[in-house]
């Protein structure tokens, strides 16, 4: 079965979303511990471990878009 060029996109727009959600929340936390000086908590390092990797997988299924990309990040995802 060949994709359509609509669900082709809004794969793409569905992976550039959850990318930018992980990118802010990684700059958002990064800017509470060093910024602002917060000391995170055990269970917020944890959850950085398996969030930060996100960024960066996720900008690689982008380009070219990675249909399996869901096989990378769900783990991660699940476990942070």
């Amino acid at each position: 079965m060949v994709q359509s060029k609509q669900t082709t996109d809004l794969n793409w727009s569905i992976t550039f979303l959850c990318w930018l959600i992980a990118s802010v929340s990684t700059l958002g936390s990064l800017f509470f511990s060093e910024i602002m000086e917060f000391p995170p908590c055990a269970l917020c390092w944890y959850q950085r471990v398996f969030m930060f990797p996100l960024v960066f997988i996720l900008l690689a299924g982008l380009f070219p878009h990675d249909k399996n990309i869901v096989r990378y990040i769900l783990p991660l995802a699940l476990a942070g």
